[in-house]
């Protein structure tokens, strides 16, 4: 999937945290779709995180009918310009260190 992802110009996926941090690591516009199916409804509340920074759309499963999806898509394929601030604004939420980071703390809690 990396290289799929990375190829892409507009990703269409869930919304669970590992697909978040590849996103947020790639800088890739998003159109999420939270599963409906999850314990306390957290896809959504990812996808509004990055919605509301500007990095992707947020589609609720039950808007995606009547072509809704393809829609949205469509239309963002269409704009350059908003997928290029969508990629940008994705990327700043990313933490490109993080692996380093999470190290860093566990040797600081083992000592």
């Amino acid at each position: 999937m990396p290289l799929v992802m990375a190829a892409a110009d507009l990703v269409l996926c869930r919304a669970g945290a590992s697909t978040i941090s590849e996103l947020t690591a790639i800088s890739k516009p998003a159109i999420l779709v939270p599963s409906p199916n999850v314990t306390s409804d957290h896809q959504t509340k990812n996808a509004r995180v990055l919605e509301e920074a500007g990095g992707a759309l947020l589609l609720q499963e039950s808007d995606c009918g009547e072509g809704r999806l393809y829609e949205a898509a469509a239309e963002l394929l269409k704009d350059t310009a908003r997928r290029r601030r969508m990629a940008s604004a994705m990327g700043a939420l990313g933490v490109p260190d993080a692996a380093e980071q999470i190290y860093d703390s566990l040797l600081k809690l083992l000592h």
